[in-house]
């Protein structure tokens, strides 16, 4: 003869049975997605037609665990792009910086180096500045010489030789009053360089002395100078 089982029984039955039942819903996840009508939607799937739109993934208790962006159109695919090559450029010019930084503090410990260096470069200029304006002047005093025999020929025909050689030397006082211009400029720029290096040279020994004090350590005192050479490789003001 059969008895019924006991109430508890089969309570715990039907909650064994309710919990088999859940735990395959339970572990699916969960799409929250709208449609082109604005309409939000939440599938265990997301439909073949709308698979490039966002979406966001829930979890059992329809918190969102991971969020799908759709795909980038050619525009913003483009626009990312440049960005990131926006980026990389920024951070080469940056390494390039600091590259420098690191060789004018190798190069020079003083200010008095690099006006030392700053003099020496000038002088150079100078020298060849003094060496075009003396060939110039020889140049004149040989056209004038031309020029008088020329003069001195009166109605006679002039030799072809001699127009050939007074325009060659116009042409090369010309060239050399060209010359002469870009060494005014390379002067110019020569000096503008250094003094740029020494106002970095002194932001970046102030920046060393700041650092060096936070850390409690003694600031390295700058040395004389110590006959550097007329320039550094590598290094620019910036």
């Amino acid at each position: 003869m059969s008895s019924a089982l006991p109430a508890s029984l089969v309570v715990h039955g039907l909650v064994a049975a309710a919990l088999a039942l859940a735990a395959p819903l339970a572990a699916a996840e969960t799409y929250k997605w709208t449609d082109d009508k604005g309409v939000v939607h939440y599938t265990d799937k997301m439909p073949a037609e709308d698979i490039n739109k966002a979406a966001t993934v829930l979890d059992k208790q329809a918190r969102p665990v991971k969020h799908i962006d759709p795909p980038l159109t050619p525009e913003q695919r483009a626009a990312r792009d440049a960005e990131e090559k926006k980026k990389q450029a920024l951070q080469k010019s940056q390494e390039e910086a600091d590259r420098q930084d690191r060789a004018l503090m190798q190069s020079f410990t003083s200010v008095d180096e690099i006006e030392l260096s700053k003099k020496r470069a000038l002088a150079t200029i100078d020298g060849q500045v003094q060496s075009s304006h003396a060939y110039v002047e020889q140049l004149g005093k040989r056209k004038d010489e031309i020029e008088a025999r020329k003069a001195a020929l009166g109605k006679k025909p002039v030799p072809d030789a001699m127009e050939r050689e007074i325009a060659s030397i116009e042409a090369e006082i010309a060239r050399q009053g060209d010359l002469l211009h870009q060494r005014e400029q390379e002067r110019a720029a020569t000096a503008s360089r250094y003094d740029g290096l020494i106002v970095r040279w002194n932001t970046l020994k102030a920046q060393a002395d700041a650092k060096a004090a936070a850390a409690g350590a003694t600031p390295a005192p700058a040395k004389p100078p110590a006959s550097p050479a007329t320039g550094i490789k590598g290094a620019s003001a910036h």
